[in-house]
């Protein structure tokens, strides 16, 4: 569902028919939810949202997934610990997610009807 992370790239297979329209949609909710959330005296506009706005994703489980994904953080494991120890080292996605958020580093909405929309708590 990380359909927000590229945003200047479209879906495989993609001509901007049907997939193009939902991402649309999807982004617009998220736009819309986003500065209802925000105080009054906060920044609304399209720009801070474009800016701020990671995706859309199942769960924030889901997008440190694509995190660790797209930091080839397993590869970089792989390379820097051999085995046998490498096959007792692994990242925890939930406690990282966890973390993430704590930090304030990143900071979700609630989705409806699923999933949640992320954002990147250092942007204000």
């Amino acid at each position: 569902m990380g359909n927000g992370h590229r945003r200047s790239s479209q879906p495989a297979g993609d001509d901007g028919g049907p997939v193009a329209a939902i991402t649309a949609a999807i982004r617009e909710q998220a736009y819309l939810t986003w500065a209802r959330y925000r105080e009054p005296e906060q920044d609304t506009s399209r720009a801070l949202f474009e800016r701020a706005y990671l995706g859309h994703y199942s769960s924030v489980d889901a997008y440190v997934v694509q995190l660790v994904d797209a930091y080839e953080l397993d590869a970089k494991l792989d390379a820097a610990i051999a085995e046998p120890f490498r096959r007792h080292v692994d990242i925890d996605i939930t406690a990282l997610g966890r973390a993430l958020v704590a930090r304030t580093t990143i900071y979700t909405l609630q989705a409806v009807p699923v999933g949640v929309w992320v954002f990147n708590g250092e942007i204000e």
